[in-house]
């Protein structure tokens, strides 16, 4: 049975992407023959549930689609009933009724505490750099704080201090919370606990296969679109996004939120969403994607990193972000493995589509990471030429001339590869897609010519630069001081900014006085008026 069964997967994963009839008959032959069984061997079950997940996505026609979902029943029903140490080998996989035990940052643990399908409990102190003691004087009520002078250790502390077994994780994420108002310093003392924790999930609906955005019509697939015409998509016209009640908003933020945790993984957008930056576009072939900045407190100098999440067909397929300045950004991808045989390449072209059109971008950037600097992953699968198809050029002028060089070899040579060396050399320098042939500067140069006048002009004296700095500029623009933190650090960079670029024109100076108000409250309108301010300059 055993060696049938391994037959029958080798079968499924193998018709995965595949739309010929052969191909789709064996499939379903398969998955019926799934759907019936009442255990699965462990060795089969991680490729069993990713290719079931991937038919949900991709299914081509409905027969296929429910026959899929009656095999995840059946799976999930099996894992529920095995033993708590056999559900702890499956941990961190996403699989239904087993566990996560890892590392997420304190904001992460705390939206964590407050939803349903799961528990959470402190696991373990690993690989820290601080002690509780270190960090509860800073936060305990005062007559309590003589309790961290007496060196003991974490468990003893919180032993000391009677805080129950299974509350002592929400008393560590509440003690640090008291520190909301310092949000960087209290990132870097939580990270120096090296908490880490255990979800323990009492719902299949807690698990990958179930979270999922509830869609009107399922898109079923003829065909796979593995080749498309970049430039085609970027300029098709985008749809508006949906208008969301709240109801439905609440139910997003915790479907792309979970997403992530599912994966074992964390971005910056995802945590520390300003859910009133969430836009939801359904677009073409079941895809869908959503797209959302963080509250002003995370936002970066300048910058606004957006990040998104994209769906088929209401499944999780791809996550990532984009650091928007104005007309340009850089772009970053990441497609979850079991969705990789599918529509990749429309997907990624559905994402810039949407980043491009509602940002107005005219050049997009990719860090090396993304396609193979310490990345063997990405030189193994020679994601290079997944970027260099999409219009993707390198900026260095020798590697593009060696990217050209090569790909004349693979059109001239059927089944030639580049070899991975050349693709780790392509690999040392960021790519770039223009879309009009004027460059806009990026946040780096400011960057380096703020760092120049202080040292020019204030001698390194920086607190003094930007306080001059404000000080010119509420005068010349006959400001008055903002009286909210978030409008006063953005007075402070753009007050940096006009002196530093030596912005004169009045056009200009208003932008700057603008971007004051709108960059803690509106993402959007923010990035509108920075490409106002360029639309005026060549600086």
């Amino acid at each position: 049975m055993s060696q049938s069964l391994a037959k029958q997967v080798s079968i499924l994963t193998e018709s995965l992407g595949q739309t010929d009839a052969a191909s789709k008959s064996s499939r379903v032959e398969g998955l019926q023959a799934l759907a019936k069984r009442l255990s699965f061997p462990k060795q089969h079950i991680g490729a069993i549930h990713d290719a079931l997940i991937f038919i949900l996505a991709y299914p081509s026609d409905e027969k296929e689609r429910r026959i899929a979902q009656r095999g995840l029943r059946r799976l999930t029903t099996f894992i529920r009933k095995q033993t708590s140490s056999w559900r702890e080998s499956f941990s961190n996989t996403g699989l239904p009724f087993t566990p996560i035990n890892t590392r997420f940052t304190h904001d992460a643990v705390r939206w964590l505490l407050h939803q349903n399908g799961c528990k959470e409990s402190l696991d373990t102190f690993a690989n820290a750099t601080l002690d509780l003691n270190d960090v509860l004087k800073l936060t305990l009520p005062s007559l309590e704080r003589s309790e961290t002078t007496a060196g003991l250790e974490n468990i003893a502390l919180l032993d000391t201090l009677k805080v129950p077994l299974s509350d002592r994780l929400k008393f560590i994420i509440h003690e640090l919370g008291r520190l909301d108002h310092e949000p960087f310093i209290k990132d870097h003392l939580y990270e120096g606990l090296g908490v880490y924790i255990k979800i323990h999930p009492v719902s299949n609906q807690w698990s990958r296969a179930q979270n999922y955005l509830a869609v009107d019509h399922i898109y079923t697939h003829h065909e796979l679109v593995k080749r498309v015409d970049p430039m085609a998509i970027l300029h098709a016209p985008l749809p508006s996004h949906e208008s969301l009640t709240a109801d439905s908003k609440e139910k997003i933020i915790k479907v792309i939120k979970n997403t992530m945790i599912l994966a074992v993984r964390e971005t910056d957008p995802t945590t520390y969403m300003d859910e009133h930056s969430l836009r939801l576009f359904h677009l073409e072939r079941g895809v869908s994607v959503a797209i959302y900045t963080m509250i002003p407190e995370r936002q970066l100098a300048l910058e606004s990193y957006v990040g998104y999440t994209a769906f088929k067909n209401g499944l999780p397929v791809a996550y990532g972000g984009s650091w928007v300045f104005g007309g340009r950004a850089n772009f970053g991808i990441n497609i979850f493995p079991a969705f990789r045989k599918g529509e990749s390449s429309f997907v990624m072209a559905q994402l810039l589509m949407v980043f491009i059109q509602v940002f107005r971008l005219t050049y997009v950037e990719v860090e090396p990471y993304q396609f193979g600097y310490d990345n063997p992953e990405g030189i193994a699968s020679g994601a290079f030429w997944f970027y260099y198809r999409f219009g993707f050029r390198p900026i260095d002028k020798h590697l593009n001339q060696l990217a050209h060089q090569e790909a004349v070899k693979i059109k001239a040579k059927p089944g030639y590869r580049t070899p991975p060396r050349i693709l780790r050399q392509l690999a040392t320098d960021s790519i770039g897609l223009k879309l009009t042939e004027h460059k806009q500067i990026g946040v780096p140069v400011i960057t380096a010519r703020t760092t120049r006048l202080m040292q020019r002009k204030y001698n390194g004296h920086r607190e003094k630069a930007e306080n001059n700095s404000r000080e010119k500029f509420i005068v010349s623009m006959g400001l008055s001081y903002p009286q909210n933190k978030h409008e006063d650090q953005m007075l402070t960079e753009v007050a940096m900014w006009a002196e530093a670029m030596d912005v004169h024109m009045t056009t200009q100076r208003n932008c700057l006085a603008a971007m004051i108000k709108l960059r803690p409250k509106d993402v959007y309108s923010y990035q509108e008026k920075i490409r106002e301010f360029f639309s005026v300059s060549d600086h």
